[in-house]
C-alpha cells in the first residue's frame, strides 16, 4: 500500500467519523434550540424575579467546602464570602472539611471562624488526603449532628472548591428555587485576565478552559435542560435540597470512590428521577466607569495554568466520567429514562474517543494545505463524494467555532472571540491547544484504566516498606490560588447593583444621574437620587443595607422593640446627636440600628466608649428619632413573639427580627415563619 492510499483511506475514515458525530452535535444544538424557544413560548423562562426573592423568608442553609492543603487560600476565600453574600448572617453556615494531618489549613480555618461564628472547621476522622467525597460525606454526617445539637434544620446543601469566588446572589436565589427544585447547578465560569497579545501564551491553558466552560456553561447546559436531558454535576456551585439528602439516610451521599462524584452524583439521581436545575440568569452590574452591564449569577475560579497541572486534572475528569461513571449499558437502559437523557449519556461518554480524533485530523489537514501549494497529490478528487464530505466537515467545524464564539462573547466579550476563534482564522492556536491538553489527558486516561494509576516515587518506596494492601483511591487536587483584594473589588456589589436589582431604578437612569452635572462633587449618588425624587430615602436605605450586608428594619418591627434596658445605661441626648439606637445585647456584641447619616467615627468612638463589638442594623432616621421620643418602657406596638425565643437563647436578635418582619409581610403566624426559616426544627 502507497503511502498517499493510506493517507486517503485514513483520511477518508476521520472524514466519516467526524461527519457522524457532527451530525449528531448539530441534530442536538438543532432540537435543543427549537425546544427551548417552544418552552419558553409555553412556559416561559424561570427569570429569578428579585422582588419576590426579598419577600422570600430566609431559610438555614449549610455550604461545605473541603479542603487539603489549602492554607494559602482558604482563609481568604472564606473572608471574601462571608464580607460580600448577600444573605442573613445568621441564616447560613460555613462547614470546612479539613484533616487531622493539615494543621495549616486547619489553623487558617480556625483563625476566619473567630472573626465569623457561623464558620466551623470539621476535622476528618482520617488522615488525608482522602477523596474529595470522603472529605465531604464526613462533612455531611456532622452537619446532621449540628442540627441535632442546635435545634435547625438546613434546606439544603451547597458544595463548593477551595479556591471559588462565590457570587454574592447565590445563597438568596438557591433559598428561593430549593422550594421548587430537588437540585440546583449554577455555570462555572473560569477566571482570567482581560485577553490581549502581550499575555496570550501566558495565559493560553486557562484561556482554554474559559473556551471550553463558556459553551458547555451557556449553551449545552441550557439545551440539556430544555430538553429534559442529564444535565450533570460540575463540582462546585451546586445545592441538593434537605428532602434529598434525608432519602441517602445513614449512606454516603457522594460516591467516595470515584474520582468525580460530583458528576456520578447528578448521574444516580437522574436515572432516580431527580434532575438538576441549571440556573442562568443575569443581574445588572455597575462598572467603575460607571457602565452597567449584566453579569452572571456564577461561580468564578482560578483554573490551572500550566500544561501539565490542566492535563493532570482533565484527566481525573475524564477516567472519573467516561470510565467510572457513565457506561455504553446507560445509553439503551430501559425504564423511566427520556431518550434525549440517554442521547446525553451518549454524548458524554463518546467524548473519550472524540478527544482522540483532532490531532489525527490536523495531520491530515496539514497535507491538504501542503498539496495546495506544492506538487502533492490531493487526497480526493473534486467532485468526488468524499470530497464533499470534507467540506461538510469544513462546513460544521465553522459553524462549531460560530457556536463558540456566541458564547465566548456572551459570557467573556469581543475580545475573547477574537484570541480564542479568530486568531488565526480556520485553525484557532487556543482550540489546537486545548485538543493537545485533551488528547495528552485522555490517553493518560486509558492508561490508568488499563494498567491502573501510576504510583508516584514516594508511595512505591512506602509499598515496598510496608505489607501489602488494598489500594484506595485518593484525592488527585489541583494546587489553588486566589483572587488579591484589589481584584475581588470587581466582584463587590456598590449601591447601583442594589438598585437596578431591586427595580428602583433602570439602568439609563443610574448612568444620566452618575454624569449629570447637577449633582455636586461631595455629594453621595444615593442622597442625590433622594433629592432628585427618582428614589424614596427607604429605597436608598434599603439598597444600602444589601451593599452594607446588614438587616433592614422596617418602621413597625422598630415600634415593637423594648428598647429601655438596653439605652438605659447610655446618655440618650448623645446616642441620639450620634444617630445610634442601642437595641439589644448578643453575647458579648451590641446591636445598634443605625440610619444612612450615621457617621462611621461616631459609631467606632461608639464601640470604643461601650468596650463591644457592635453589630450594626439599617433603620430609618424617623424611626431613630421616634424610638428616641418614647419615654423608657413604653412601647407603642405589641413586642414581637420570636423575641422571647432570643430571650432564652433559642434564636439569634437578627433571626427574631427575621421572623416579625417576614411574619409582618406574608400575613402568617410568626411561629409558621420560624417553622418554614428552619430555626424552629
Amino acid at each position: 500500500m502507497s503511502f498517499i492510499m493510506f493517507v486517503q483511506i485514513f483520511g477518508f475514515v476521520l472524514i466519516f467519523i467526524y461527519l457522524l458525530c457532527g451530525i449528531d452535535d448539530t441534530a442536538w444544538f438543532i432540537w435543543g434550540l427549537f425546544s427551548g424557544l417552544i418552552r419558553k413560548r409555553r412556559v416561559g423562562d424561570e427569570e429569578l424575579d428579585f422582588e419576590t426573592l426579598r419577600n422570600t423568608p430566609p431559610k438555614m442553609l449549610a455550604i461545605s467546602i473541603a479542603a487539603w492543603h489549602e492554607a494559602n487560600v482558604i482563609g481568604d476565600v472564606i473572608s471574601n464570602f462571608m464580607n460580600t453574600t448577600d444573605y442573613p448572617k445568621s441564616m447560613y453556615h460555613l462547614f470546612v472539611g479539613v484533616y487531622p494531618n493539615d494543621p495549616e489549613t486547619i489553623a487558617a480555618v480556625e483563625a476566619v471562624s473567630r472573626e465569623f461564628p457561623n464558620v466551623h472547621p470539621i476535622i476528618n476522622c482520617m488522615e488525608g488526603p482522602t477523596t474529595k467525597a470522603q472529605n465531604i460525606n464526613h462533612v455531611i454526617r456532622q452537619i446532621k449532628a449540628f442540627e441535632q445539637e442546635n435545634g435547625i434544620r438546613f434546606a439544603s446543601l451547597t458544595i463548593h472548591d477551595s479556591e471559588d469566588v462565590i457570587h454574592s446572589y447565590e445563597l438568596l436565589a438557591t433559598n428561593y428555587l430549593i422550594d421548587s427544585h430537588d437540585a440546583l447547578q449554577f455555570p462555572v465560569f473560569p477566571i482570567m485576565e482581560m485577553p490581549r497579545f502581550g499575555n496570550f501564551f501566558r495565559q493560553i491553558t486557562t484561556a482554554t478552559y474559559a473556551d471550553e466552560f463558556a459553551e458547555n456553561h451557556y449553551i449545552s447546559m441550557v439545551e440539556r435542560r430544555n430538553m429534559k436531558a442529564f444535565v450533570p454535576c460540575a463540582g462546585t456551585g451546586f445545592a441538593i435540597s434537605r428532602r434529598r439528602l434525608e432519602e441517602f439516610g445513614d449512606e454516603d451521599v457522594l460516591p467516595s470512590a470515584s474520582l468525580t462524584e460530583d458528576y456520578l452524583l447528578s448521574l444516580l439521581l437522574y436515572k432516580k428521577g431527580v434532575a438538576f436545575h441549571y440556573v442562568l440568569n443575569k443581574l445588572p452590574r455597575v462598572m467603575s466607569n460607571g457602565k452597567v452591564r449584566t453579569d452572571f449569577i456564577t461561580t468564578r475560579s482560578l483554573f490551572p495554568n500550566t500544561f501539565k497541572a490542566a492535563v493532570r486534572q482533565k484527566t481525573r475528569w475524564t477516567y472519573g466520567i467516561t470510565m467510572q461513571s457513565v457506561s455504553i449499558k446507560d445509553v439503551f437502559t430501559a425504564g423511566d429514562i427520556p431518550m434525549a437523557g440517554r442521547y446525553s449519556f451518549y454524548k458524554d461518554l463518546k467524548a473519550k474517543f472524540l478527544n482522540l480524533l483532532p490531532l489525527l485530523g490536523y495531520v491530515a489537514s496539514v497535507y491538504c494545505i501542503l498539496a495546495m501549494f506544492m506538487d502533492l497529490e490531493p487526497l480526493y478528487r473534486e467532485g468526488s463524494p468524499v470530497n464533499y464530505m470534507a467540506i461538510a466537515v469544513f462546513v460544521m467545524m465553522i459553524i462549531r467555532q460560530i457556536f463558540r464564539g456566541y458564547a465566548l462573547y456572551n459570557v467573556y466579550g469581543f475580545r475573547s472571540v477574537f484570541f480564542g476563534c479568530l486568531l488565526p482564522p480556520l485553525f484557532p492556536l487556543r482550540l489546537i491547544y486545548g485538543n493537545v491538553i485533551n488528547f495528552v489527558a485522555t490517553v493518560k486516561a486509558f492508561r490508568m484504566r488499563i494498567f491502573g494509576e501510576p504510583a508516584k516515587k514516594t508511595e512505591k518506596k512506602a509499598e515496598k516498606a510496608a505489607p501489602a494492601k488494598k489500594k484506595t483511591v485518593k484525592w488527585a487536587k489541583t494546587d489553588h490560588e486566589f483572587l488579591t483584594g484589589e481584584q475581588l473589588q470587581g466582584y463587590r456589589r456598590m449601591l447601583g447593583d442594589a438598585l437596578i436589582v431591586q427595580g428602583y431604578l433602570t439602568p439609563a437612569q443610574f448612568n444620566a444621574a452618575l454624569n449629570d452635572p447637577d449633582r455636586g462633587s461631595d455629594e453621595h449618588i444615593g442622597e442625590y437620587l433622594v433629592r432628585r425624587g427618582l428614589i424614596t430615602k427607604e429605597q436608598m436605605i434599603r439598597a444600602l443595607s444589601q451593599v452594607k450586608h446588614c438587616q433592614f428594619v422596617p418602621d413597625k418591627v422598630v415600634r415593637c422593640l423594648d428598647l429601655a434596658e438596653t439605652s438605659g445605661g447610655f446618655d440618650r441626648e448623645q446616642l441620639r446627636e450620634m444617630k445610634i439606637l442601642p437595641l439589644t445585647r448578643e453575647g458579648e456584641d451590641l446591636v445598634v440600628g443605625i440610619c444612612d447619616t450615621t457617621k462611621d467615627s461616631d459609631l467606632q468612638a461608639f464601640g470604643k466608649e461601650c468596650g463591644c463589638r457592635l453589630k450594626p442594623v439599617y433603620v430609618m432616621e424617623t424611626a431613630l428619632e421616634e424610638a428616641f421620643a418614647r419615654k423608657p418602657g413604653e412601647d407603642s406596638e405589641p413586642g414581637l413573639e420570636s423575641l422571647e425565643l432570643f430571650g432564652s437563647g433559642r434564636i439569634s436578635y437578627e433571626q427574631a427580627l427575621l421572623a416579625g418582619i417576614f411574619a409582618e409581610i406574608q400575613g402568617r403566624p410568626e411561629n409558621e415563619v420560624r417553622a418554614y426559616m428552619g430555626i424552629e426544627a
